[in-house]
């Protein structure tokens, strides 16, 4: 052996002792699947089966493994292959049967069943039979074998859990208490029969939701939780009891402990796998819980998974985009769902709008508003300020309908308020009359709001009748100098500069200095009135007072032109 061929074979016989030992995949999956853990196993068995695929324990494996992951196209497949190596052996015979059940093939798993059970009969098979026979609407033959079974094997608990599985899917109408004395009569011989707790919570959860008596119902959930806590403890790792479990509390609307149940299901069977109606019942239990960030990843799995689900996710997602202000993944949302309104509630409506406006699609959100507005008009802080946003956008008739829509279904303190800006928009649209009408109608409301009252007295100055219009005015000013509010205020200063318009023209310069002088002391920073105080001292000759309220303007307004060129005609 030359040095080259020496030193390759050293470095075999080290690689051999120093690379990792490969665990055996087959032994892997079996060890996890005795523990419950199938989709640990679920990875070993298909490494296991691509190593051998013609191993038929490894293929009777992988197919109890795929049935628990329901994943049953390829368990079917793999059990028919086991069942024709060997049609003899019982176990292969209820593996196919359950296969084939799973498989909504009860038709063929009778046949299947009732041939093998000619040469080899047990209580096993007869529970199988019993369960294809009542998926394939036989009862009759159904009974038949269940109450023969019952009579062979009376010691036998598979016998009494078939007779309750009989009996609880009878056609027409199930027979509860007979299955519940069934599987009682199951857990008396076997306690531990995990089944048979399992279906009596499942019937439990039935009697209640048939019973009208509320305190009978009541007992028969609590009886159903009862069995379920035997069935955790039993089984903990029992994915389909903590399906069924979660699905019974969805129904039953009480979210909390649905998720939890739920939550637990999908730890052993993660997105992906699984019950596909699990991730609906969890995503919309956390999202009735407000938990939107946890239901998110549930909700989009379901609506991939199933076509029909996808509108309503998008609606959930889309609120729960609305309440996180996400604005425009609140909208794209919405536009997903837009196809199937049937699902939509009026306030999705004015969401859809709200976020259409803070995305900056302030065309699309004056459509999907006036979709709002038509179709839940009782919203009255919503059709307010959906009529202001038309308002703002010079759609004066359009908001007008809106305020009018909200008057028609909505009265409270604000009613005034709606007949003012409704007058404002009669008044851009310089329908001076009507605007009258609306301040005075506000004004019959609450004779006391200043704002309706500087309007009013506003527009009859502008319709030419002054003697309607000044004592208005005069009014808002004197309430103006006594009143806290700063609102009323305002509109004090506002009507002392209609007044002053009003008397400059007649050139009556001391009413504008007192008024002027009043209104600076409702607000010493008004420049108007500092302004107007000015133009009046000057009128009347004071020079100085002139120069000073001049001046005052120009602390307020440091770039007031007005201010700045009556000072320099003072100076001239």
């Amino acid at each position: 052996m030359n040095l080259t061929v020496k030193i390759i074979a050293l470095a075999a016989v080290l690689f051999s002792f120093t690379r990792p030992l490969v665990a055996d995949d087959f032994e892997s999956a079996k060890k996890a699947a005795a523990a419950g853990d199938y989709l640990v196993a679920l990875g070993h068995i298909r490494a296991a089966v691509a190593q051998e695929p013609q191993d038929i324990e490894r293929l009777s494996l992988a197919a109890t493994i795929y049935l628990e992951m329901d994943i049953r196209d390829t368990a079917l497949l793999y059990a028919r292959r086991v069942f024709e190596d060997d049609d003899e052996d019982i176990n292969n015979a209820l593996l196919l049967g359950r296969a084939l059940l799973e498989s909504s093939k009860a038709e063929e798993a009778c046949v299947m069943l009732k041939k093998f059970r000619r040469n080899a009969d047990d209580v096993r098979l007869a529970l199988a039979h019993v369960n294809a026979l009542v998926a394939a609407d036989s009862n009759s033959a159904a009974e038949l074998v269940a109450s023969t079974a019952r009579q062979k094997y009376p010691k036998e608990a598979d016998a009494y859990l078939a007779l309750g599985n009989l009996y609880f899917n009878w056609k027409p109408l199930p027979v509860f208490d007979l299955a519940v004395q069934n599987y009682n009569d199951a857990i008396k011989i076997e306690n531990s029969l995990v089944t048979a707790h399992f279906n009596l919570a499942i019937c439990y959860w039935r009697m209640g939701n048939r019973e009208t008596d509320d305190a009978l119902s009541n007992e028969y959930f609590n009886k159903c939780l009862a069995e379920w806590a035997i069935v955790s403890k039993l089984d903990p790792k029992n994915a389909r009891a903590w399906y069924e479990q979660g699905k019974i509390y969805y129904l039953a609307k009480r979210y909390p402990s649905a998720s939890d149940a739920l939550k637990t299901y999908r730890e052993l069977r993660p997105l992906g796998t699984g019950e596909i109606m699990a991730s609906w019942y969890l995503g919309e239990s956390l999202y009735k819980q407000g938990m939107c960030d946890d239901a998110k990843r549930h909700l989009e799995d379901a609506a991939e998974r199933i076509d029909s689900l996808k509108p309503k996710v998008a609606i959930m997602l889309a609120r729960c985009n609305f309440q996180a202000k996400k604005w425009q993944e609140c909208v794209s949302s919405y536009t997903s769902a837009e196809k199937v309104d049937s699902l939509w509630e009026g306030m999705d409506y004015w969401k859809y709008g709200t976020a259409l406006i803070n995305a900056t699609d302030t065309a699309r959100a004056v459509d999907v508003m006036f979709k709002a507005a038509k179709i839940d008009p009782k919203q009255c802080k919503l059709m307010e300020r959906f009529a202001f946003l038309l308002q703002s956008r010079k759609r004066y008739a359009n908001s007008n309908d809106i305020y009018r829509g909200r008057l028609a279904n909505c009265t409270d303190s604000t009613d005034p308020k709606i007949h003012v800006l409704m007058g404002n928009n009669f008044y851009a649209d310089s329908l001076v009359d009507s605007a009258i009408a609306s301040y005075e109608r506000a004004l019959g409301l609450n004779p006391k709001m200043m704002w309706g009252m500087q309007r009013l007295g506003d527009t009859y100055l502008v319709r030419g009748d002054v003697d309607k219009g000044r004592p208005l005015l005069e009014q808002v000013i004197t309430n103006a100098s006594t009143t806290a509010s700063p609102d009323e205020k305002r509109y004090g200063i506002a009507a002392v500069a209609s007044l002053n318009g009003l008397d400059i023209k007649e050139k009556n310069w001391q009413a504008i200095v007192d008024r002027s002088t009043l209104g600076t002391t409702i607000d010493p920073k008004s420049i108007v009135s500092w302004l107007y105080l000015g133009i009046g001292q000057q009128g009347v000759g004071n020079k100085d007072k002139a120069r000073a309220a001049y001046q005052e303007v120009l602390k307020l307004d440091p770039n007031n032109s007005s201010a700045k060129k009556n000072l320099q005609s003072l100076a001239n």
